[in-house]
């Protein structure tokens, strides 16, 4: 009987696909480097803005080269993401029961979201959907409290975010870093300290979806579009804070090391 070969499994036998997957990965950095970037900056009064994945393809929209960038962080984007689902439907269960099933299902999110976004960027790149963002977090909450059930319905998405962005606070505090890494070429190499900055990063980042998730659960609840966050307003949440400036300061920089941690993905991920 003749099989499919679904993108987890040529990844050995087809370097073509290594890369792409790996520059995936090097996007995903860059684009929380400049979230985080933008959002200490404006943390220390130096400028810089609060915005989220999509205002940073915009912003490389204007760069120089700006087009093939993101042409080049499209197609990363997409390979990324196929990677993702097909590892969360075809790759190996590294964890049983209900877990298991849990982070299955949060891989394949992840991957369509990548998936999305990267749509987004080959879009931009041949200079379609410039504008267009579509409400953002905002129109999406908006659009299911139009639904029946769409107050329960983000209220169970919202709680569901915060618990994952626990989840991984949990597993950074307890250095649970990613499988995946070969951390004995890291180790050869010196570059024992990677794990450090993938803690600080992933408890950044868990920080903000908690935030994100609390939002969303409370749109539900109140049935309030506009209580809905993506991650620039969670980010501008933690800033009205008490002590938000150093908030927004800390949690921007761990973004930052988020960004630098999957940049280094694409160099020492075992695929």
């Amino acid at each position: 009987m003749a099989t499919i070969a679904l993108p987890h499994a040529p990844a050995e036998a087809r370097p073509w696909w290594r890369r792409l997957v790996r520059i995936g990965y090097a996007a995903k950095g860059v684009i929380y480097l400049l979230i985080g970037g933008f959002a200490l900056q404006l943390a220390l009064g130096d400028g810089g803005r609060l915005t989220d994945s999509r205002g940073v393809l915009d912003y490389i929209t204007g760069l120089p080269f700006g087009t093939p960038l993101l042409g080049l962080i499209g197609v990363g984007l997409i390979a990324y993401a196929l990677w993702q689902i097909t590892d969360a439907l075809a790759g190996p269960l590294r964890i049983e029961g209900a877990k298991g099933t849990a982070v299955r299902a949060f891989t394949a999110l992840r991957g369509g979201i990548y998936g999305m976004l990267g749509w987004k960027a080959l879009q931009l790149a041949m200079g379609n959907g410039s504008g267009s963002r579509s409400g953002g977090t905002e129109g999406v909450a908006r659009d299911a409290l139009s639904l029946p059930f769409g107050d329960w319905a983000l209220v169970i998405a919202g709680l569901g975010l915060a618990a994952y962005g626990g989840y991984q606070g949990w597993k950074a505090w307890q250095g649970r870093l990613d499988h995946d890494m070969d951390w004995q070429q890291l180790r050869r190499e010196g570059l024992g300290w990677v794990g450090r900055v993938g803690q600080a990063g992933m408890g950044g980042r868990a920080v903000v979806f908690v935030v994100m998730g609390l939002m969303l659960a409370r749109a539900g609840a109140d049935r309030n579009a506009s209580d809905a966050a993506g991650m620039a307003e969670a980010l501008g949440m933690l800033l009205t804070q008490p002590f938000g400036a150093w908030l927004l300061a800390l949690t921007a920089a761990l973004l930052v090391c988020y960004g630098i941690w999957q940049i280094l993905h694409a160099r020492y991920v075992r695929l």
